[in-house]
Order: structure tokens, then sequence, then C-alpha cells
């Protein structure tokens, strides 16, 4: 792969030209890779006591929402999201995954995922914090865990 970069004064966002033989595999899916990596959000503004932080999501573990407010969590603290869960859903990198209709949840967090006969439940790496996914969203959550080599 060959990456040519030219700096253009008159253009406002950056456009990306991608040239690929006819008989490429899979070029819709890389198209859409990179539809997502430019429009995804790297950070997601919460607050805490008051204070806002731009919080990056890769420390995100999982988004609840709980009646009408919206917590993001990581391996040791909660923030308060400002912004309905379906808002921040969009906004998110497509390793984020809803599982329930009140949770969203980091893929690349997933340490193990557990079907019991209360649920199924998600385990997260260095954390102790769990997670239910609903049975409409098990399936789908599994089968993206397990292409990605996550599971």
């Amino acid at each position: 792969m060959k990456v040519h970069l030219i700096q253009n004064s008159e253009i406002d966002a950056p456009r990306i030209t991608l040239e690929i033989p006819d008989d490429y595999p899979d070029s819709d899916a890389l198209v859409a890779a990179l539809e997502n990596l430019v429009s995804t959000v790297v950070t997601l503004t919460v607050s805490q006591r008051g204070q806002l932080i731009q919080l990056p999501v890769t420390d995100i573990l999982f988004i609840e929402a709980t009646g009408h407010q919206v917590a993001a969590h990581t391996r040791t603290s909660v923030y308060r999201v400002n912004h309905s869960l379906t808002a921040v859903g969009d906004k998110l990198p497509s390793e984020f995954m809803r599982v329930s209709k009140s949770a969203i949840v980091n893929t690349r967090q997933v340490y193990a995922l557990t079907k019991t006969l209360t649920g199924n439940l998600i385990a997260f790496h260095d954390s102790p914090k769990q997670l239910y996914a609903s049975r409409r969203y098990y399936s789908p959550l599994k089968y993206r865990l397990e292409q990605k080599g996550l599971l």
C-alpha cells in the first residue's frame, strides 16, 4: 500500500481518494472502516463533581442509562454524560456496541461472556465491574467478539 499526502489550503476538510484494483476483496469494508475512522470521536465530554472532563473513549468500559441519567464507566470511576444513550452511541467508534436497551459496551474491554440462568454476564479486563447483555443482543455481541478474536 502506498500513501500519498497532498496539503491544500483551499479545502476545509480532509478528502480521501482510494485507488484499488478491480478484484480487491472487501472494498466496501475498507471504505466503511475509513468513513468510521474519520467520523468518530476520540474523547467524550463527561462530568464528575461539577467538573467537565474530556474522557478518552478507549478508557470507557461501558455506558449505561438509568432513568434519565447516562453514565460512562471506567475501571475505577463513573462519569455523568449529558446526552442521551442513543446520541452518545451514534458518536462512538465501531468497537462500541449496544448490549441492551440501556447499555453500550466497549468490545475491546470485554474479558469474558458468561451465559447463566439469570442472564448473560459481561466481564471486563482488570475490573470487578460486570454488565448484563440482553438476549436480543447476546448473539451479535458474541459474533463480533469472535470475529475480532477477542474471545
